[in-house]
């Protein structure tokens, strides 16, 4: 694999970025605001699931005490009404008493309604607290929402400036290689999980870290500057030491 000087030089640096690339890429990838933001919007919906149920108990008592209020006003037209028709029958005893057990009615039922609307302010007061509990509960956890995205973005914003910085300049190296050295770079790259260039070091790879044997050391030294490496199948640079 014949390769100049300066080309040998470009590959290592070539690779070096790349390896930087992968490294920022890997940390992007890997934000550990992602996986918070996605636990805290979960939380934020099991809580706005729960204060829908609050509001929903709230609504419901409310009607209820809606409902009450309605059914005792209406009553109380119909007492003042009996009493007005007692007021103007007073000589008719049986018409009389056919009102006043009207009103002994109306009265009973005025009782149970003022009995069932006691639980029911109790209830609702009781449900204001738990709403009031759980729009606190759901405040803190927007606002921890809000915090991890403000400290996601800016992480991964300065992730994505270094990463853009980094593909700028393998752009720059990538195309100042030599045709025919570039495409070989590039089915290593995409053949060796993006590592594409190693070093003999010794009688090792130092990508590998397989020994070379002697004959496969003397024939990649033969090969130099530029060989494979016989176990991992990376270019290999060759240098004197």
């Amino acid at each position: 694999m014949r390769a100049e000087t300066k080309d040998l030089a470009t590959l290592m640096d070539l690779q070096e970025v790349d390896l930087n690339l992968l490294r920022s890429k890997k940390k992007f990838d890997g934000l550990s605001q992602r996986r918070a933001i996605l636990a805290l919007r979960e939380k934020r919906k099991a809580i706005e699931a729960k204060q829908a149920q609050v509001a929903a108990l709230r609504k419901e008592a409310e009607q209820e005490v809606a409902r009450i209020d309605d059914e005792d006003e209406r009553l109380q037209a119909k007492q003042a009404a009996a009493e007005e028709k007692i007021a103007a029958v007073k000589g008719d005893y049986r018409a009389v008493e056919a009102h006043t057990k009207e009103l002994g009615g109306i009265a009973k039922r005025r009782n149970t309604l003022e009995s069932e609307l006691a639980p029911l302010g109790e209830k609702i007061t009781q449900i204001e607290a738990i709403e009031a509990q759980v729009a606190e509960a759901l405040g803190r956890v927007v606002g921890q929402e809000e915090e991890t995205i403000a400290s996601f973005q800016e992480d991964a914003g300065l992730l994505s400036d270094r990463i853009a910085e980094l593909q700028a300049t393998r752009d720059a190296a990538f195309a100042s290689l030599e045709a025919g050295l570039a495409d070989a770079y590039s089915k290593k790259v995409q053949r060796c999980g993006g590592i594409a260039v190693a070093r003999l070091s010794g009688n090792l790879c130092s990508v590998c870290r397989n020994m070379l044997e002697e004959g496969k050391l003397l024939q990649v030294q033969g090969e130099a500057p530029l060989s494979e490496c016989p176990y991992c199948r990376r270019m290999m640079v060759v240098l004197d030491d």
